[in-house]
């Protein structure tokens, strides 16, 4: 009986995490694209101790001084170098960058 109530719960758990993901991803379909022209003024990486698990960041800055920090793949994360041109389309929540090469 007990095992059946576990199983139930685990099974909810999953079902809502992938109703709230769909919803997220439904919202930020809905959002205009915005590009945006910028600079790449650092790079980090960070990861927790004990674990194999690493997130990739750059930050770059705009024209108006604004900075944003987004989050990029471990393979385009050494494309990256400070100083670069790079060209940040967001749209709702989701953020992706790349490199202007001139």
């Amino acid at each position: 009986m007990g095992f059946w109530i576990l199983l139930l719960v685990v099974v909810g758990l999953i079902f809502s995490a992938m109703i709230g993901g769909s919803r997220i991803a439904s919202n930020n379909r809905k959002q205009p694209k915005i590009e945006r022209i910028g600079e790449v003024v650092d790079k980090r990486v960070d990861w927790t101790e004990g674990s194999s698990s690493k997130t990739f960041y750059i930050t770059c800055e705009f024209e108006n001084n604004e900075r944003k920090e987004i989050t990029v793949g471990d393979d385009k994360y050494g494309l990256f170098v400070v100083g670069d041109k790079i060209k940040v389309t967001s749209q709702g929540t989701w953020n992706w960058a790349e490199r202007v090469i001139t």
